[in-house]
């Protein structure tokens, strides 16, 4: 446990000392798993026989050539992050305890970071909330819905797993390491799951997007100081995903604020002081979940539609690419779980783009075009394209009265929320 660390030599150095770490509970796991495998005769050695040796599959430990696998995803900048904290950790401790460098090299330190991130489990015990390594239980393999749950049971003083569905005799039990976006997976547990998709069909995979504010742009310090209301900076990156949740409704409130012109922001910010006072009672981002006007929400889809593009552009690969590839990788190779994170990847920046395309179709059309096809268009999205694209055509219709010839530049309501 995290106690048994702080409990040794190393870790009473590491609390007396107020050093900054990266993952501190995670640290005197490993403090201790580390010292006391140097130890012939611990309690715990047939446990440390059974670790793994190397870990391979964890992406912090791939060769060049494997992490060219990932090229274009943003998780590399992760990796590099984790490895730089790896590194940074060992430091700290090393110069608040000299003799921890002759125990333990910074490979060792390396293997033990990824070992307690892949296999604690997060416990209560006796009222301490605390983190543990589990012999046996760490094991288990990842599956969702989850079968199974566990706790330490303090009447028994022992760790338990308890099936929360019928398991058939001789199944494999299975764990749920939680409902998590590939990239959470690849990085701290090695492997990613083909087919993230939860029971209600939800999809966690994200794919984290930058959004600037261009410093040559006029109307710079407008924008930034719109952004800056919601902690923003001139730039601010967003992980999203195919869903309607909040990051979803940011990174069109971002788009709506970069694509603004000056009427769009006049139209805006009247409106907002007309609700809260003044142009200063501006509260927050989430007011501009609903489009400014009919031809900022133009510019914004068109604006989506590039930054996917060239989010695209980026990776090695095209989509189908990657989709011919699973189909003759080995399992479990590490090209294999690199081709299913940026295929994910790729298939949120798809949607995006669809949305873009399908939103810019319906709103360019000729005012007579939309009186006689738009009921078509409508039932051919709803049948055809996903329900999200279909919510927000269909909100872009109400919001815009599409239905008639009245389609003016600046018409929006601000009571709907305008979900994806």
């Amino acid at each position: 446990t995290v106690e048994m660390g702080k409990e040794t030599d190393i870790g009473r150095s590491i609390l007396l000392s107020n050093i900054e770490l990266d993952a501190p509970k995670h640290i005197f796991l490993m403090v201790f798993m580390l010292i006391d495998s140097k130890n012939p005769n611990s309690f715990f050695k047939p446990y440390y026989n059974i670790l793994p040796k190397t870990l391979n599959n964890m992406p912090i430990f791939w060769s060049n050539e494997e992490l060219d696998y990932l090229q274009g995803s943003y998780l590399l900048n992760q990796i590099d992050e984790r490895i730089t904290a790896i590194e940074a950790d060992y430091s700290a401790i090393c110069s608040i305890a000299p003799n921890f460098k002759r125990l333990v090299t910074l490979k060792e330190f390396k293997w033990a970071r990824m070992c307690v991130c892949s296999r604690n489990f997060g416990l209560i015990i006796n009222g301490i909330r605390t983190a543990a390594l589990v012999p046996f239980a760490d094991m288990l393999n990842h599956y969702r819905p989850r079968e199974t749950k566990w706790q330490f049971d303090d009447t028994l003083q022992g760790f338990t797993v308890t099936s929360v569905q019928q398991i058939v005799n001789g199944a494999q039990v299975y764990d749920s390491y939680g409902q998590k976006c590939n990239h959470r997976f690849l990085l701290n547990y090695g492997f990613s799951v083909e087919n993230n998709v939860e029971a209600d069909g939800f999809c966690p995979n994200e794919v984290p997007l930058l959004f600037q504010l261009n410093r040559s742009d006029p109307l710079y310090d407008t924008k930034i100081s719109l952004w800056r209301r919601d902690s923003s900076l001139p730039s601010r990156r967003l992980r999203v995903s195919v869903c309607d949740n909040e990051n979803s409704r940011i990174l069109f409130a971002l788009l709506r604020i970069i694509a603004s012109d000056q009427d769009d922001l006049n139209y805006y910010l009247s409106t907002s002081s007309s609700t809260h006072n003044s142009m200063t009672s501006y509260r927050s981002i989430r007011e501009l979940y609903t489009p400014i006007s009919l031809k900022n929400e133009i510019k914004t889809l068109k604006l989506l539609d590039s930054l996917c593009n060239d989010y695209l552009s980026k990776y090695k690969n095209s989509y189908e690419i990657d989709c011919d590839k699973l189909n003759c990788l080995p399992m479990f190779s590490n090209e294999r779980h690199a081709v299913i994170q940026v295929k994910g990847e790729k298939e949120i920046l798809l949607f995006y783009q669809d949305l873009s395309a399908i939103g810019l179709k319906i709103l360019q059309m000729d005012n007579q075009i939309v009186n006689n096809n738009l009921s078509n268009e409508l039932n051919y999205i709803k049948n055809n394209k996903h329900v999200l694209i279909y919510q927000y055509i269909k909100n872009l219709v109400k919001t815009f009265n599409l239905s008639t010839d009245n389609i003016t530049s600046n018409s929006s309501n601000k009571d709907n929320k305008f979900p994806l």
